[in-house]
């Protein structure tokens, strides 16, 4: 894994109260996992007190409910914890589009710099080595044997994709002799253009 070597990325996932930061949607968890050379280096997460009730429909998808969020920490104080983990290094996320809107916003209304890093999307890795069905990180953990984690939950799922990321990039290194990570950030990127809707 030449590629991986001597890099740090943080590998980010959330959990949310709908679809579209832009209808009122609200970031409610979210979790980063610092892979070093390719082997996790650490791990954090936050739930996030929204502004209004999370609606039932999304409870029943992620298990967090208001009762939950209550206490926890408000958006502008994990938006600057947040920011400050991840610095300027690469980003890893399955599933990029969707989660990248809301993270904006958090960051936007805690007064922090929006991301810049170049962003590497798992979900076009394995597209573009699997096809275009079946690459949700259930079907992906059981594809490559990956420990079990509770999915729909921003830590278990930021595991899922830092384990994930790894044995993807070596495939791409091998079969499509990719060489960096910006080149792999853009790759990732045209595969999820290219093959449309998740």
């Amino acid at each position: 894994m030449a590629l991986l070597e001597g890099h740090t990325v943080e590998v980010l996932d959330t959990e949310t109260t709908g679809f579209d930061p832009a209808q009122g949607h609200e970031l409610i968890e979210v979790a980063r996992v610092t892979l070093a050379s390719g082997a996790i280096a650490g791990e954090w997460s936050s739930l996030v007190r929204p502004a209004r009730a999370i609606p039932r429909d999304a409870s029943a998808v992620h298990g967090i409910t208001d009762a939950m969020v209550a206490g926890a920490s408000g958006p502008s104080e994990v938006g600057r914890a947040l920011r400050e983990g991840c610095g300027d290094r690469t980003l890893v996320f399955h599933n990029a589009r969707f989660d990248l809107p809301f993270l904006a916003a958090l960051l936007r209304g805690a007064g922090q710099p929006p991301f810049s890093a170049p962003v590497v999307d798992t979900l076009g890795l394995a597209r573009g080595l699997f096809g275009s069905g079946g690459n949700s990180l259930d079907s992906l953990a059981r594809k490559l044997d990956l420990p079990f984690e509770t999915s729909h939950r921003a830590l278990g799922d930021a595991r899922t994709t830092a384990r994930l990321f790894p044995p993807l990039v070596e495939r791409w290194e091998r079969e499509k002799a990719v060489r960096s990570l910006d080149e792999l950030a853009a790759a990732s990127q045209d595969v999820v253009r290219l093959t449309g809707r998740r």
